[in-house]
């Protein structure tokens, strides 16, 4: 019984030396992958309205989520001067990832997990 102790104590150090040498390769992936993409990473989330924000407003119509890119956000509003209507002004903001209001806490959690090193 106490060789098989033995045995297994060394077998559990030489597991655990090979999970810390993983560990610490991922962490270097992990590094290398974040200098490759740029170290700052931006995600915008849009968040539902509130129930008064809907009575006055109603929805987001001023905002646009292509559903072919799932990186970018349009936002347009009409540009009144005076009397005179002139064309909808347009802008194009592109992220790494654009969350709509209706995207849930684990949809998120999904796309940013791997980002997250240590959460206290």
């Amino acid at each position: 019984l106490r060789e098989l102790e033995a045995s297994q104590r060394t077998l559990l150090a030489e597991h655990e030396e090979r999970i810390h040498g993983l560990e610490m390769e991922r962490r270097r992936l992990h590094n290398d992958i974040q200098e490759l993409k740029g170290n700052i990473r931006v995600f915008c989330r849009v968040r539902p309205l509130l129930p008064e924000e809907r009575e006055r407003q109603r929805g987001l119509p001023h905002l646009h989520f292509p559903p072919q890119d799932p990186r970018s956000l349009v936002l347009t509003r009409p540009d009144d001067v005076g009397r005179e209507r002139r064309a909808e002004l347009r802008y194009d903001f592109s992220f790494d990832r654009v969350f709509p209001p209706g995207a849930s806490q684990q949809e998120i959690f999904q796309e940013i997990q791997l980002l997250v090193q240590v959460c206290a």
